[in-house]
């Protein structure tokens, strides 16, 4: 009964990590107003910018707001690379907060992610996919994306880009970036076979699987990030 307790209080002691966001910079957009965007690039013909007006959370978000001058197409790109920190095999998946305002006339609106090998070289990825949110904001996810061999860091890229046609036009707002390892499987019965007292309190129903597997997850973030 004391292994019990004791099982359960070193668990305790590990479910207060914070969440972390993977290695991505500055997932939530935010600084100061005028200052520069740390972590992301914005490029292109009408890159986004950093916004004040709405946010999912915090004080900014990111807008793009593209209005087609006659019939000639405009875009913008919203990008980070995370250098090092992915662990090949592994799988990861990658989320965002996004609030429509205008999807115009041949708007597109699309994510890719690029794995990167030690040296930045590019090992594959998804390819642009096209994502639709609402008026309201929607989270957006894609998962399943499994870190190939010789990954050590991914490339995240947003583009935003209107057809080649007269008022062609397109407006969001995108927040709280994640990219994060999603399965954490091989980590929980591990942990469970150190710690047979949680296992057991597990199947007496004291504790759920998922509050164990969630500590577990912040544990093992918690090393990522170092």
């Amino acid at each position: 009964m004391k292994l019990f307790y004791y099982s359960i209080l070193f668990l305790s002691l590990h479910l207060g990590f914070p969440k972390i966001h993977a290695a991505l910079i500055n997932h939530g957009f935010e600084g100061t107003k005028e200052g520069p965007l740390a972590g992301w690039q914005c490029a292109s013909i009408q890159p986004p910018t950093r916004s004040d007006k709405v946010s999912h959370k915090g004080t900014f978000s990111i807008h793009s707001k593209l209005v087609n001058k006659g019939p000639f197409p405009t875009e913008g790109h919203l990008i980070q690379v995370v250098e090092k920190g992915i662990m090949e095999g592994e799988k990861y998946a990658l989320s965002f907060w996004i609030k429509e305002v205008d999807f115009g006339v041949s708007y597109v609106q699309e994510t890719m992610v690029s794995w990167l090998s030690e040296t930045g070289e590019p090992l594959g990825g998804t390819g642009l996919k096209p994502f639709k949110g609402k008026s309201e904001w929607t989270r957006i996810s894609i998962n399943d994306l499994i870190a190939p061999a010789g990954a050590q860091g991914v490339k995240l890229m947003f583009r935003f880009v209107t057809g080649a046609v007269e008022g062609g036009s397109g407006e969001i707002f995108l927040d709280d970036v994640a990219f994060e390892r999603s399965d954490y499987e091989k980590e929980y019965h591990a942990f469970l076979k150190a710690n047979p007292a949680v296992a057991q309190a597990i199947e007496k129903g004291l504790i759920s699987k998922e509050k164990v597997l969630e500590g577990v997850k912040s544990q093992e973030k918690e090393r990522e990030r170092h």
